[in-house]
C-alpha cells in the first residue's frame, strides 16, 4: 500500500515536472510577435472612429493613419487627437520592446496569456496581460494597467491582409467626465445629469484601404494640419 502511495507521489510530480517543462517561452511568444510586426516597415489607411460613451455624443470622425518604421506615427481626422501620438497599435508593440518581465499566464481556447511587467519605474504601465494567438504570432486582446490612468482593454480584429495588421481595434475603459484615454477635440455634447457618473466606455478604429510597405514622404509626419486641432 505504501508503495502504492509513493509511486502515486512520484508519478504526480514527475507529471508536474513534464508539464511545467512543456509550458511555452513566453519571451518566445512575445519574440514572434515583435518579428512578424517587424515585416511592416510602413503603411497607410483610412479609419473611422466610433466613440460609444454615455455621456458624450460624438459623431463617428473619418481620418487616415500613417505610419513608417521604426516610430514615424501620423494621426489625421477633423476635431480628433489621438493620444499616444504614435496610435494604439504601435503603443502596444513600444510595450512589448522595453524591458520587462514576461510571465506565462496559461492559455485559452485560441491563445497563449503573457503577464508583462515593465523594469523601469517610469513606465507609463504597471502590467499588462497579452493575448497572443496560438500559431499566428499576433495580438488578440491586451488589458493594461496604467500609471494614474486607470484600467484599459485594447482587442484587435483581423482580417485578410497579406501582413498581421488588425483591421479593427476596439478600445474599452472605464470613464469619469472626461478622464478618458483618448482626447477629443472639438465642440462636444455632454450630458450634464450624467457627467459626474462613473461609467465605461469605449472606442472602435476600423481600417481599410490599407497601403502596406509603399513609399510615405517624411514630410507626411511633420507637416502642420490645423483642421486637426479646431
Amino acid at each position: 500500500m505504501i508503495l502504492r502511495i509513493l509511486t502515486f507521489i512520484l508519478a504526480f510530480f514527475i507529471s508536474s515536472a513534464a508539464a511545467i517543462k512543456a509550458q511555452p517561452d513566453p519571451n518566445a511568444l512575445i519574440a514572434g510577435v515583435l518579428k512578424k510586426s517587424a515585416l511592416v516597415q510602413s503603411f497607410e489607411a483610412d479609419v473611422t472612429i466610433d466613440v460609444d460613451v454615455d455621456f458624450i455624443r460624438i459623431p463617428v470622425k473619418n481620418g487616415k493613419v500613417f505610419y513608417k518604421a521604426p516610430d514615424k506615427f501620423r494621426f489625421r481626422a477633423t476635431g480628433f487627437a489621438l493620444v499616444p501620438k504614435k496610435g494604439l497599435n504601435f503603443s502596444v508593440i513600444e510595450m512589448l520592446q522595453q524591458p520587462h518581465t514576461a510571465i506565462y499566464a496559461g492559455e485559452d481556447a485560441g491563445n497563449h496569456l503573457v503577464k508583462i511587467v515593465p523594469m523601469d519605474a517610469e513606465a507609463d504601465f504597471v502590467i499588462a496581460t497579452v493575448w497572443i494567438e496560438k500559431g499566428r504570432d499576433r495580438i488578440t486582446k491586451m488589458q493594461v494597467t496604467s500609471s494614474g490612468q486607470g484600467n484599459y482593454t485594447m482587442e484587435f480584429a483581423y482580417g485578410n491582409l497579406q501582413y498581421e495588421l488588425p483591421v479593427a481595434t476596439i478600445v474599452g475603459f472605464d470613464i469619469q467626465q472626461l478622464d478618458i484615454p483618448m482626447k477629443f477635440l472639438g465642440n462636444l455634447k455632454v450630458d450634464p445629469a450624467k457627467a459626474g457618473e462613473k461609467t465605461k466606455g469605449n472606442v472602435k478604429l476600423s481600417y481599410s484601404n490599407f497601403k502596406i510597405n509603399g513609399t510615405i514622404p517624411d514630410a507626411v509626419f511633420t507637416e502642420k494640419i490645423t483642421e486637426e486641432t479646431n
